[in-house]
C-alpha cells in the first residue's frame, strides 16, 4: 500500500494498518495483513535451541552501520524460532518516516471527523520496517540493546514471510478486504513478531521486553497513538494465549481469527462470528450526494474512535459488545472535499446496546462541540444504532429505517 493519494473513505485503514506501525518505534512488517484485558506482566515465552548459536548466513548491512552484529542477531532469531531461512539485506534508513506515520492521520477527512489528531513521533528511538526482500532499521539515538530488539522484531517478520506462515499469504481475495479484516491480519502479524522479540530479549538482552515497552507506550499515549499501538498490544496478547514457544509460531496462525473482536478476546472464528447485519442504500435522483463505498471497521476501530472523546476504560467497555458494523461513505457530486458517513452498528444483546448508546450519545455530543462536522445519533432497534456524521447537509438528507434486521439508508433529493 502506498502513502500517496488515498481515498478519504479508506482513512481508517491508513490510520490503523499503515501508519499504525510506521509511526512508532517498535518495528513493522509490510505484510497486508483497548487496553489489553490483562495488562499485568505475563510469563515470557520460552525459546528452544542452544543459548549460543553458530554464526552463518551472513547478513549484508547497506547504507550505513549498526551498533549491533546483524548476522549474529539473525542467527539467534533463527535459533529462537527453530527455523533455517535465508536472510535479506539490512538497510540503515528511517523508512518508517518516509512511508508516512501517525503524524499525518489527522489530515485525512474521515480520521479528522472521527476525532483522530496529528501527533509527533519520536524518531530518536530505534524503528524498523520489513518489506519483501529487505529489512530497514533506523537506530536513532537508541542504545545498542534497543536497536537489537527492533532488529530481532524485524527478523521475526522475515521468518514469517520466508516460511509462509500466514493462511492468507499468496491468496487473492475476491472483494476488497474491510478495515476490520486488514487490521485483524496486521495484528496477528505484529503479535507474532512481538512474541519472538520477547523470547529473544529474555535470552540475550538485559532490557524491557517488546510487549512491556508497547504496553507502556499504549497506556501513556493519546487516543491516536493508542490506535497505532493496538496491533502490537492485542496481537502479542493473542499469540501468547495460543502458544508458549516461538518455535511453534506457525501454530498461532492455525484457525486464525477473522475479526479484531476475536483477536481482542482470544477467540476462534467459530466462537464469536459477526452478527447478521444488512445495510442497503438508496440515493434520490436529484440528490447532491453519491455513494462511494462501504466498509466494516470492527471492534478495535470502534474502541479507538470512542477513545478520542471518552476515557479509555469506558471506550473499551462500550466497544466490547460489538457484533458487526457497516460504514457507508458518500461524497458531494460537485465538491469532492465534502463528505458524509453513515456508521451502522449492531451489538450482541440489548444490555450491551444500552451501554453503547450512552457512550455514543456522549461521544456524538462532544464531537459536535469539538469539530465543525455534524454528528447525529440514531437508535434503530433493540440492538442496532447508527451515527450519521460529516457535512451538515448530508446529515439532514440521510434517513435511516430498520426492518427485520435490514437497515435502509435513504439519501433524499437536494433542495432547489
Amino acid at each position: 500500500m502506498s502513502t500517496g493519494e488515498l481515498v478519504p473513505t479508506l482513512a481508517v485503514v491508513t490510520l490503523l494498518v499503515l501508519a499504525g506501525c510506521a509511526g512508532v518505534p517498535l518495528g513493522e512488517s509490510d505484510t497486508t495483513t483497548a487496553s489489553p484485558s490483562n495488562e499485568s506482566p505475563t510469563a515470557s515465552p520460552t525459546p528452544t535451541g542452544p543459548a549460543s548459536v553458530t554464526v552463518d548466513d551472513a547478513v549484508t548491512v547497506e547504507n550505513g552501520t549498526l551498533p549491533v552484529n546483524a548476522t549474529l542477531t539473525f542467527n539467534r532469531v533463527e535459533a529462537v524460532t527453530g527455523t533455517d531461512v535465508d536472510p535479506w539485506p539490512v538497510r540503515v534508513r528511517n523508512l518508517s518516516e518516509w512511508r508516512g506515520s501517525v503524524q499525518q492521520v489527522g489530515a485525512l477527512p474521515l480520521n479528522r471527523a472521527l476525532g483522530f489528531e496529528n501527533v509527533s513521533a519520536d524518531w530518536s528511538e530505534p524503528t524498523g520496517v520489513t518489506l519483501q526482500g529487505a529489512v530497514y532499521v533506523h537506530p536513532g539515538d537508541g542504545s545498542a540493546a534497543k536497536t537489537e530488539r527492533v532488529l530481532a522484531h524485524e527478523y521475526a517478520h522475515l521468518v514469517q514471510q520466508r516460511t509462509t506462515m500466514f493462511p492468507w499469504q499468496g491468496r487473492l481475495d475476491g472483494p476488497r478486504p474491510t478495515t476490520d479484516l486488514l487490521l485483524t491480519r496486521r495484528t496477528l502479524v505484529e503479535g507474532g513478531a512481538v512474541f519472538v522479540a520477547d523470547a529473544y530479549t529474555e535470552r540475550y538482552l538485559d532490557i524491557q521486553s517488546n510487549t512491556a515497552y508497547a504496553r507502556g507506550l499504549y497506556r501513556n499515549g493519546s487516543a491516536t497513538y493508542r490506535s497505532a499501538l493496538a496491533p502490537y498490544v492485542f496481537g502479542s496478547q493473542y499469540v501468547e494465549y495460543r502458544i508458549d514457544d516461538p518455535a511453534n509460531l506457525s501454530a498461532a496462525y492455525e484457525n486464525a481469527p477473522r475479526t479484531t473482536e476475536q483477536v481482542i478476546h482470544n477467540e476462534t472464528p467459530s466462537e464469536e462470528p459477526p452478527a447478521n447485519l444488512t445495510v442497503r442504500h438508496q440515493t434520490a435522483d436529484r440528490s447532491s450526494w453519491e455513494f462511494v463505498r462501504n466498509d466494516t471497521l470492527g471492534e478495535m476501530s470502534t474502541r479507538a474512535t470512542l477513545d478520542t472523546e471518552l476515557d479509555r476504560e469506558r471506550a473499551a467497555a462500550a466497544a466490547a459488545g460489538w457484533g458487526n458494523d457497516r460504514l457507508l461513505a458518500f461524497q458531494h457530486a460537485t465538491n469532492d472535499s465534502r463528505y458524509g458517513w453513515v456508521w451502522v452498528m449492531r451489538w450482541d444483546n440489548e444490555t450491551e446496546t444500552d451501554e453503547l448508546e450512552d457512550a455514543l450519545l456522549d461521544y456524538t455530543y462532544t464531537r459536535r462541540q469539538n469539530s465543525d462536522a455534524a454528528f447525529n445519533y440514531r437508535a434503530l432497534d433493540d440492538t442496532t444504532v447508527a451515527v450519521v456524521f460529516g457535512d451538515a447537509e448530508f446529515a439532514n438528507a440521510a434517513d435511516l429505517r430498520a426492518t427485520d434486521g435490514t437497515v435502509s439508508v435513504i439519501v433524499s433529493a437536494s433542495e432547489d
